[in-house]
């Protein structure tokens, strides 16, 4: 007679995944707890994350890898996000970027637009608004990719 075993449960909580998982995210925060600890919510979800505390040391790794989305923020001492925004921009047209701020006022929000921000967020805000509106982001992104390539001449009309 075989002697019946339990089995427990030993399974690590393992990052979800979805498709768009594999995503390599840059977080640019010169308050660097508040920088980790979006770092590590977002790792959670399934994204390779980078943080940077300051401007240089976003556009060094900038310089060394390839982002699909920069979470900024607007106040930081070097230069300001959008400022941070609009080089990242130049030196990558396909990465997305999303600012934010604790001074989350309206004229702000659609400054970041107008300069070329996918969106914003107004701190403090709810880890699972910042989750959904990077997951947003990431599809909308991928989306503007396919076009790009399923349609290249839209990217040359769209400057006009």
């Amino acid at each position: 007679m075989k002697k019946k075993t339990s089995k427990r449960s030993t399974a690590v909580k393992k990052p979800k995944k979805s498709g768009l998982g594999k995503a390599h995210l840059l977080v640019v925060d010169d308050e660097v707890d508040f920088g980790k600890m979006v770092q590590k919510t977002l790792i959670q979800e399934g994204y390779r994350v980078d943080v940077a505390a300051n401007a240089t040391q976003a556009i060094a790794l900038q310089r060394k890898h390839s982002y699909d989305l920069a979470v900024v923020d607007m106040r930081m001492p070097e230069m300001t996000g959008l400022e941070l925004l609009q080089y990242l921009k130049v030196r990558d047209k396909k990465m997305f970027v999303m600012i934010m701020t604790a001074y989350g006022s309206f004229s702000i929000g659609i400054e970041s637009l107008r300069r070329g921000a996918c969106d914003y967020l107004a701190k403090p805000f709810q880890l699972k608004t910042l989750k959904e509106k990077v997951a947003e982001a990431l599809r909308r992104r991928a989306q503007f990719l396919e076009e790009q390539r399923v349609f290249p001449q839209r990217a040359a009309m769209d400057e006009w």
